[in-house]
């Protein structure tokens, strides 16, 4: 059986396989792994819904800190 493949598509599929080798695109497998980043076990994930285990990352995230400005101290620190 032959099947015709539209030239922007098969481009797109090129490119998006050189993207998804730095980048998983199964989100089960992302979510296992962080999971385990974070040190919960298996069974533990186990006991979460997903919409309460991405809760569960967002606070274990925390919230993005505002950036300031570097002092003397941690130049100092950064190239010791």
């Amino acid at each position: 059986m032959v099947f015709f493949v539209p030239q922007e598509l098969e481009e797109n599929q090129s490119q998006s396989q050189s993207k998804s080798n730095l980048i998983s695109d199964r989100l089960d497998l992302i979510l296992l792994s962080n999971a385990k980043h974070m040190g919960l076990s298996f069974q533990e994930l186990n006991e979460f819904r997903v919409r309460d285990y991405i809760e569960f990352i967002d606070i274990h995230l925390g919230k993005k800190k505002k950036a300031r400005k570097a002092s003397q101290k941690d130049i100092d620190l950064f190239y010791a």
